[in-house]
Parts: structure tokens; sequence; C-alpha cells
């Protein structure tokens, strides 16, 4: 059993995700990644973590971003705001669930398994040096470790 469950609740995200969205619609990626961003993309960070309760039981609550970037498009903004519109609908679509930590767990996960995983805001900007729009739903989740 790991420890690293930031990293593992970042996996399993991006796991969903490429099962749950049209194929080839999205480059999925994990936080810190190295590998070269190609629009549009869906990027998953998992922060800081805590107990769920007061003592230690292994559950562990933590925020979790799904930041949807598509690329502004130069010629015309309407045009760049409806691919947008699509991209972000399809990540919505597929993170607005009643029963979310169930679907994840169902893709059997290493090392993590969800007992709660929830969609709680969103916030929508623009990266103009990237010439990106973005849009970082976030998810509440809890989760514990699991055997590999």
């Amino acid at each position: 059993m790991s420890w690293a469950i930031e990293e593992y609740v970042e996996d399993a995200i991006v796991k969903y995700l490429n099962n749950a969205l049209p194929a080839d619609m999205f480059d999925v990626k994990t936080a810190w990644t190295t590998a070269e961003i190609k629009y549009p993309c869906v990027v998953v960070r998992a922060g800081a973590s805590q107990n769920v309760t007061e003592q230690f039981t292994g559950h562990r609550n933590m925020v979790v971003g799904v930041l949807v970037m598509t690329e502004a498009v130069p010629n015309g903004l309407l045009a760049a705001r409806n691919a947008n519109r699509v991209h972000r609908d399809a990540v919505i679509d597929a993170l607005a669930q009643t029963a979310l930590q169930d679907d994840v767990n169902a893709l059997n996960p290493d090392g993590v398994a969800f007992s709660l995983a929830q969609m709680t805001g969103m916030d929508r900007s623009v990266e103009p040096e990237k010439r990106a729009f973005t849009t970082e739903i976030t998810l509440e989740v809890i989760v514990s470790p699991k055997e590999i």
C-alpha cells in the first residue's frame, strides 16, 4: 500500500476521463507532466489532502482541479467560444454524476479507492500568454489507499 494518494487520485481521474470522453477529443494529462500540451486538453491536479475525521484513519479528503483548456482561435471570438463551450460541456457531462465515485471505482484504479467524488465548483478564465480559454472544475473527493 502506498500513501502517494494524490498521484493515484490524479491517475484514476485521468483513466476515468479517458474512458468517459469521446475518443481523440482531448489530450488528458496529470499535473506536472513534462509532456507537451496539445489543445484541447484536460489537466488533472490533486492538491493537499487532510483527514476526514480528527483521528487518522487513512481516509483522506481532498480537492481535485480538472482544468479544461481550449485554444483561443485568433480568427474570431465567437468560433473560439463555441469550441470552448463544446469541450467544457463534454468534461462537465462526464463529471456531473450523482455517484461519480462508483464510476471511477468501476475502472479499478491503482492504489486508491473512492468513497466520494462530486463536482463542487467551476472557475472560468483566459490565459492570454497561452491563447487559451480555461475552466477549472473542482471535485471534492474522499479516498483511501488500497493494495496495488
